[in-house]
């Protein structure tokens, strides 16, 4: 039997295209139902913040899936020219994911006083839901980015991390929309938390197996995201953070 060692590589590409083949399952059949309804006529185009959001993301997926057979290839000029590209996605990811929930608020305030009410409850859970994104996806690659040359191994496990956190709303679509993920019973955000977990749960596997303790990156990143966790369990449906949305955003 060889040594778990040598094949310390397949995980990280493994992880990646689990992320990528989610994302997929996720949104191909929304985004395929929306094509029909745009060509029909029924709906209009979606604006360009959206495109520039799942374009962004799907770089980013592809591109990881790339960087992860580039080094177990060996290939680490290229994986270092290629790096750039994530330093030019990382930002637009973010500030489109932002632009997209400012862009629902903002249709949300035309709404009734009955209907307004409703909404400012959705999109309270909805930004809270996103938050682990917003906190940790920059925390994570910024982390990864400053790792790079001199601590590959925290490099490759942050941009795991990184990634993971971004898969948050791909994951609440295969809960709410399609069902083909049970919800449990769990409350919308731990849900998805769960799942989010899930996705990170094989390389976290493959460190206990080929290292005995996960890597210390590791347990500081998943340390910071269960303090979130926890927290946002007590503030989902909380009066306080849904009166602070509504003042945040001057709802009424």
């Amino acid at each position: 039997m060889g040594n778990p060692l040598n094949l310390s590589g397949n995980i990280y590409i493994v992880a990646a295209f689990i992320f990528l083949i989610t994302s997929i399952v996720a949104f191909a059949p929304t985004s395929i139902s929306l094509i029909s309804k745009i060509t029909t006529g029924q709906v209009p185009i979606p604006p360009l913040i959206l495109h520039i959001h799942a374009a962004s993301m799907i770089l980013w997926l592809l591109l990881l899936c790339i960087q992860s057979i580039l080094i177990k290839s060996k290939n680490y000029a290229l994986h270092k020219k290629l790096g750039i590209a994530s330093m030019i996605l990382a930002p637009c990811i973010l500030i489109s994911m932002f632009g997209i929930d400012m862009a629902n608020i903002k249709g949300g305030l035309e709404l009734s006083n009955s209907d307004a009410q409703k909404f400012l409850v959705n999109s309270s859970g909805l930004l809270l839901i996103h938050v682990v994104s917003y906190l940790f996806f920059p925390l994570f690659y910024i982390w990864a980015i400053v790792s790079r040359r001199k601590d590959g191994e925290t490099h490759k496990r942050m941009m795991i991390l990184a990634t993971a956190v971004l898969m948050v709303p791909g994951i609440g679509r295969l809960i709410v929309f399609s069902k083909v993920l049970p919800d449990f019973g769990l409350t919308p955000i731990d849900a998805r938390h769960l799942y989010m977990l899930m996705l990170i749960t094989p390389a976290i596997i493959h460190d206990v197996y080929t290292r005995r303790l996960p890597h210390r990156s590791y347990w500081i990143g998943l340390g910071l995201l269960a303090v979130w966790i926890v927290s946002a369990h007590f503030i989902w449906g909380a009066n306080w953070w849904i009166e602070f949305v509504a003042k945040m955003f001057n709802m009424p």
